[in-house]
């Protein structure tokens, strides 16, 4: 995954991209017949294409994820795992999502608040991790589109903080 890229290899590529930029620019220039004009304006659509471009790629997830959100990701993962082994019964039952965030949250100290400053966790990252161990270890199923779960239950008796 991404790293830091080093200051000797910055250089060369900015380097490059200077030089081929002032001889796109002046042959633009002279194709235009000395009119600067259109090279600035070319310029500008261009810088905006380029700005759509990335933006969509954001936005469809088609950029990779830098090292320190595979990190998190993993350790999520792992975390959400050890909850699972522990409080989820596979097999018989069924619960809703928001059953799995409450209980994974009362496990999790480090995550009960989820605009905590320093760990903050949205209720869709577990949901989407959720999603995937289910597919994978879990019963195999789909989430209802009421918030279901069919085939894994909580063990509310593994739960110290559960009313009883």
């Amino acid at each position: 995954y991404f790293g830091d890229i080093p200051p000797p290899f910055l250089g060369v590529l900015t380097t490059i991209f200077i030089f081929l930029g002032v001889i796109a620019d002046r042959a633009v220039y002279f194709l235009a017949d000395g009119d600067a004009a259109v090279s600035l304006q070319l310029a500008g659509v261009s810088a905006i294409s380029g700005a759509f471009w990335e933006v969509g790629r954001l936005a469809a997830g088609e950029k990779g994820a830098t090292r320190e959100e595979f990190e998190r990701d993993a350790e999520l993962t792992r975390e959400f795992e050890e909850f699972a082994n522990k409080r989820i019964v596979i097999g018989k039952g069924n619960c809703h999502r928001s059953d799995v965030i409450s209980a994974f949250r009362r496990f999790n100290p480090k995550y009960r608040v989820a605009d905590s400053d320093q760990f903050p966790l949205a209720d869709i990252e577990i949901e989407r991790i959720l999603r995937k161990w289910n597919r994978e270890k879990g019963s195999g199923g789909e989430m209802s589109s009421a918030g279901f779960f069919s085939g894994i239950s909580i063990n509310e008796a593994a739960d110290a903080f559960a009313p009883r």
